[in-house]
């Protein structure tokens, strides 16, 4: 099973406005650093959780023979499904047949056998306001314990700095 993104996902799942407010951060002057600190909670998350939270179109490829039943799908929650193909042997594809797959509570019901296969679909959720109120409160905590990390380790360069005498010699 193999997982491409086809279309990434357009916004994050809390704006730097509530990153600020819940920090209590009253300057902008750090956005471009909570940004990359929301993206990188938000992939931490999904990477953890397998839930995408801003919606995105993906590809995932199931290798092999399979069997009637649920395919799980690697991103969830699944809203909709592009398009199936037959990955073929030569490295091509085909469309496969209508109604080989169908949506089934958010997973993947193969109807018949079939072996490898491409699935298109949309994952995660269609807005900010779907996104449960748990799941935004996760990544807020997240990019708080970065800056926490970050501002640790500016405190630790620091004091190393004075013992090593860095700054010369200091008298009280």
């Amino acid at each position: 099973m193999s997982l491409e993104i086809l279309e990434p996902p357009v916004g994050e799942p809390v704006s730097l406005t509530e990153v600020r407010t819940y920090l209590r951060i009253g300057t902008q002057g750090e956005d471009d650093l909570l940004a990359l600190f929301v993206t990188a909670a938000r992939e931490m998350f999904e990477t953890r959780t397998g839930r995408a939270l801003v919606s995105r179109r993906v590809r995932q490829n199931f290798l092999g023979p399979l069997q009637p039943g649920f395919l799980l799908p690697a991103a969830s929650p699944v809203s909709l499904i592009y398009g199936v193909r037959q990955l073929l042997a030569d490295g091509s594809s085909r469309a496969a047949d209508p109604g080989l797959i169908t949506l089934m509570d958010g997973k993947f019901k193969l109807q018949r056998d079939a072996s490898d296969l491409s699935v298109d679909y949309q994952a995660g959720f269609a807005s900010v306001a779907q996104i449960p109120q748990a799941y935004r409160l996760a990544i807020l905590e997240e990019v708080g314990q970065a800056l926490i990390r970050r501002d640790a380790e500016a405190v630790v360069a620091a004091s190393q700095a004075l013992k090593s005498g860095a700054f010369g010699q200091v008298r009280l």
